[in-house]
């Protein structure tokens, strides 16, 4: 059997099942060589499955300038060196020490490792040093996974070969879905979920929500827990229509949660939240800067098809009159936005995401998505 090896510093919940969906497919041993999360910060705890393709190996993670670089998880080259995996799937974070090693190493021992991340998506301008980097890491791979398009292009713009990129368009399954048939669009919920972390814009939304809740009957729903937390906990406290849940582990009591909303509301940095919020039928105001994002998900958002595009980021007055047009949509409209919403979710999940990583990982160059291809009508303007 092909034994793969799967190293991130941080494994996300949203990992798990898409791991677990390779582990079933038969013919592959996973060794997923992790770090736990540093408390309060937001990730919770994710609780490693049990099964026969996967061992699990936990490694220490040190940050001895804090979180910025020469970060490293202790033990990886001596495990690469005794095991020789057939192939390497690894975070792409050029901070990491670690990184580094994982390229070197498996250049000498001839391992194809597969680096995925977020590219140059961030950057307005590429300095020459980004440059020779994203050249050097993708030399030294078998091929560099890009979370989106977006980031695809990004590396295309310093001239890395296609043909040493692919995209397998980074999402998450929803174990309980909201489908759409099952909305009415007149809801009166708004619904955040995340890590409220620096930068997330839980304050922003807060305020404009309170700007907007002065006109409207609606109800504030937020999700989460971080840094974030205690400021969030005592503003509901003083207000009945702010709901905080703290962080909540059941995908099914989260359903139930989003069953009382309209649409969701991502106002700052965020990424993978827009897909699990589309997996509810939601669809999600988003800012419009792409380089001020936490992550490429964001770009899945097709402005008044099946989310909103408020503005720059910080700009509560555009964000709550994006509130306003939200809520002022005839509940037809909005039904067909949830739709859409929920038709762009099925997209990015068919094939299963699993699926088309692991095609990846076996020498497929990835295939498109035609995520929009009857979404291009705005509707909000109908």
């Amino acid at each position: 059997m092909k034994r793969i090896a799967v190293v991130y510093p941080l494994l996300s919940s949203y990992l798990l099942p898409v791991l677990q969906g390779i582990a079933d497919s038969g013919g592959v041993l996973l060794d997923v060589l992790y770090s736990p999360p540093p408390p309060g910060t937001g990730f919770g705890e994710h609780l490693p499955f049990e099964h026969s393709n996967v061992k699990w190996i936990e490694v220490e993670e040190r940050q001895p300038f804090g979180n910025t670089i020469g970060m490293s998880q202790k033990g990886i080259a001596k495990y690469l060196y005794t095991t020789q995996p057939d192939a390497i799937l690894i975070w792409a974070n050029p901070r990491y020490v670690s990184f580094w090693g994982v390229l070197l190493v498996a250049r000498l021992f001839g391992i194809p490792v597969y680096p995925r991340g977020h590219g140059l998506f961030k950057k307005t301008k590429v300095s020459l040093l980004h440059r020779i980097m994203y050249k050097v890491i993708v030399g030294l791979s078998k091929r560099y996974i890009c979370y989106t398009p977006q980031v695809k292009e990004s590396l295309l713009r310093i001239s890395i070969p296609e043909e040493k990129l692919a995209v397998d368009y980074n999402s998450l399954y929803v174990s309980h879905p909201v489908p759409s048939e099952e909305r009415t669009g007149d809801e009166k919920g708004i619904l955040f979920i995340g890590r409220l972390r620096q930068l997330c814009g839980i304050e922003l939304l807060i305020e404009a929500a309170t700007i907007v809740h002065k006109n409207f009957d609606l109800d504030l729903h937020i999700i989460g827990e971080g840094i974030k937390s205690e400021y969030v906990q005592e503003i509901a406290s003083q207000s009945i229509w702010i709901n905080y849940h703290g962080m909540v582990y059941s995908e099914e009591k989260i359903r139930e949660i989003s069953r009382l909303c309209r649409f969701g509301c991502q106002p700052g940095y965020t990424g993978l939240s827009v897909v699990h919020l589309m997996g509810l039928s939601l669809p999600v105001i988003v800012h419009g800067d792409p380089h001020a994002q936490m992550g490429p998900e964001p770009e899945y958002i097709l402005h008044g098809s099946n989310g909103y595009m408020y503005g720059n980021q910080g700009d509560v007055g555009s964000l709550a009159r994006a509130l306003e047009e939200m809520l002022n949509l005839s509940s037809k409209k909005m039904k067909l936005l949830q739709e859409r919403s929920f038709h762009t979710y099925s997209k990015l999940n068919f094939p299963p995401y699993h699926e088309r990583l692991l095609a990846i990982l076996e020498g497929g160059a990835g295939e498109e998505l035609p995520l929009h291809e009857v979404t291009s009508e705005e509707i909000i303007n109908m």
